[in-house]
C-alpha cells in the first residue's frame, strides 16, 4: 500500500476519493450504456472509431471498452453503494447529484440485469457478448432490470 499526505485539512482526501469516484464510475456507466444501446443499433464500430478519432490513444479501439464494462459488471453493487457516498458527498457541498445519482443507477443495473438473464461475470471478460446476451433477454424482463 502506497500512502501519501494530500493535505493538513480534515476531508481533503475523502474529498479526493468521491470526486474520482465520479469520474471513474461515470465513465464505466456511461461506456456500459453507451456501448450496450450501440450494440443493439449495429454502430458499434462507428461510435468505438469516432471516440477513438476524438480521445486518441486512450483505447477506445483496444481493451478499454471491456475493462470499463467489465468493472460494472463485476463490482456493480458494490460501485453502486459508493456512488451512494459520494451523493452524499455533493449534497453536503451544495451541488446536485444529477449524474452521481444516474451513475449509482446504472451501475446497480448490469449485475442485476446480469443476474436475471443467468449470466455470471468471466474471463477474458467480452461487452459484445455481454451486450449479444442482455439483448436475447425478454423485453419485460429488460424493462424490469431498468425500474
Amino acid at each position: 500500500m502506497k500512502a501519501e499526505a494530500v493535505a493538513t485539512g480534515i476531508g481533503t482526501a475523502s474529498a479526493i476519493k468521491m470526486c474520482r469516484s465520479i469520474m471513474v464510475k461515470g465513465l464505466e456507466a456511461l461506456t456500459t450504456e453507451c456501448l450496450l444501446t450501440a450494440r443493439r443499433y449495429g454502430a458499434e464500430d462507428a461510435v468505438l472509431a469516432s471516440l477513438d478519432a476524438t480521445y486518441p490513444g486512450i483505447g477506445w479501439n483496444g481493451k478499454l471498452p471491456d475493462y470499463l464494462v467489465s468493472r460494472s459488471a463485476e463490482h456493480g453493487r458494490r460501485r453502486a453503494e459508493e456512488m451512494g457516498e459520494v451523493v452524499q458527498t455533493l449534497l453536503d457541498a451544495g451541488i446536485d447529484p444529477l449524474l452521481s445519482r444516474a451513475i449509482a443507477a446504472r451501475q446497480a443495473w448490469l449485475p442485476q440485469a446480469m443476474e436475471e438473464a443467468g449470466l455470471a461475470y468471466k474471463e477474458p471478460f467480452s461487452w459484445k457478448e455481454l451486450a449479444d446476451a442482455l439483448a436475447r433477454l425478454p423485453a419485460s424482463r429488460a424493462k424490469k432490470s431498468a425500474e
